[in-house]
């Protein structure tokens, strides 16, 4: 079931929208194809992530991506989070994966067989990407 009570709860959390003023980095994400938007704020001290937020709109599968990607971030090297990202990405495409080191994340596993929801999906995570590869 790709709408579960997980996911419909996630998408709903509020607790990470909004905008870090000081934010280290800044990044727009957008899925052209269904209109999903997501700005994502990080506030690094040195290579550790120590606060983000998020502005946007989407489907629930995007908002709630978004949230549990900042959940599992916070407190995170940016080592440690691009690490997590590699995970999050095999999981969503059928590839190999670590579920131990994704927690929560594999709530998201059935999402894999709905190609036109993996997008949804990963926005936040390319965003966070981008993000963090930039200097």
């Amino acid at each position: 079931m790709i709408y579960s009570e997980f996911i419909m709860d996630y998408s709903k959390l509020k607790k990470f929208v909004g905008k870090i003023e000081n934010a280290t980095k800044v990044e727009e994400g957008k899925n052209l194809s269904c209109g999903d938007e997501v700005t994502l704020y990080l506030l690094l001290d040195g290579d550790r992530i120590v606060d983000a937020k998020f502005e946007g709109h989407g489907c629930a599968i995007s908002q709630a991506s978004t949230n549990v990607m900042i959940e599992q971030i916070i407190g995170k090297t940016k080592e440690e989070a691009l690490e997590l990202l590699k995970n999050a990405e095999n999981m969503i495409l059928g590839k190999e994966f670590d579920a131990g080191l994704l927690g929560p994340v594999v709530n998201f596993y059935d999402v894999k067989n709905y190609p036109m929801r993996v997008k949804c999906f990963l926005l936040p995570w390319k965003t966070l990407e981008m993000a963090l590869e930039k200097k």
